[in-house]
């Protein structure tokens, strides 16, 4: 069973946790929110960084009450965690909106800045910026803000499982491409933001290939690429 709660510290308050460890709960949520098993290996691979490192790291969140196990090698967020993860990843998106739309960053860099930025402002200068743009719902790649952005998103499924001949919409790209830079910087170039209209026009003689249609434009799309685009079908 999780405990969830965190660990007291010396004075008797919850600890604190630091930049490291609020990137282990952001990626530890965003594997969850994409359905996606969350073992020690995923986390070092998402992470970039080695299975005994992962380990430590997991060793001093379940100390503090971030983590459990589950069934004996699954990792999973305790609530504090969890709220944890997603006040930072709300802030995250909250300041990507920002970057884009008001000082015209292209996606890719607006992630790379939001990224910095999550762990050094405050709640208080997040909700401001949030305010001023008129409390959007969503980050640029529809992934939620509120919990109206979250129900818009429900119901999806990956591209990757479509079959050729439906259309589509596209209501987010999975946070797991986000540090992809070219494929974020191919995705926005082609079209592929929430809201677009995607017609399957085919799909490759193996079915590990996609050929779309995004607007005017024709993208060839990889089953890996196509499985970070979470889309609702038409009618």
């Amino acid at each position: 069973m999780c405990y969830t709660g965190a660990a007291l510290s010396a004075k008797g308050g919850a600890p604190v946790p630091t930049i490291p460890t609020e990137n282990y709960l952001i990626t530890i949520q965003t594997l969850h929110d994409d359905g996606i098993r969350c073992i020690p290996a995923r986390i070092a691979e998402r992470m970039g960084v080695s299975a005994p490192t992962v380990t430590e790291a997991i060793k001093r969140m379940v100390r503090d009450g971030y983590v459990c196990h589950k069934d004996g090698r699954e990792i999973v967020l305790t609530e504090r965690g969890r709220q944890i993860a997603l006040a930072l990843m709300r802030r995250h998106r909250m300041v990507e909106r920002w970057l884009t739309d008001v000082l015209g960053l292209d996606w890719a860099t607006a992630h790379e800045e939001a990224h910095r930025l999550e762990h050094a402002i405050s709640d208080l200068v997040a909700e401001r910026l949030w305010a001023s743009m008129g409390y959007p719902d969503s980050c640029p790649h529809g992934n939620p803000i509120t919990d109206a952005g979250d129900r818009a998103g429900g119901n999806s499924v990956r591209l990757k499982d479509v079959p050729a001949g439906a259309v589509v919409t596209l209501r987010r790209i999975s946070e797991l491409a986000e540090d992809n830079r070219p494929l974020m910087q191919f995705f926005e170039s082609k079209g592929f933001r929430p809201g677009a209209r995607i017609e399957v026009r085919d799909r490759g003689p193996l079915n590990d290939t996609l050929t779309v249609v995004v607007g005017e434009q024709t993208a060839a799309l990889s089953e890996d690429v196509a499985a970070y685009l979470w889309v609702r079908t038409e009618g």
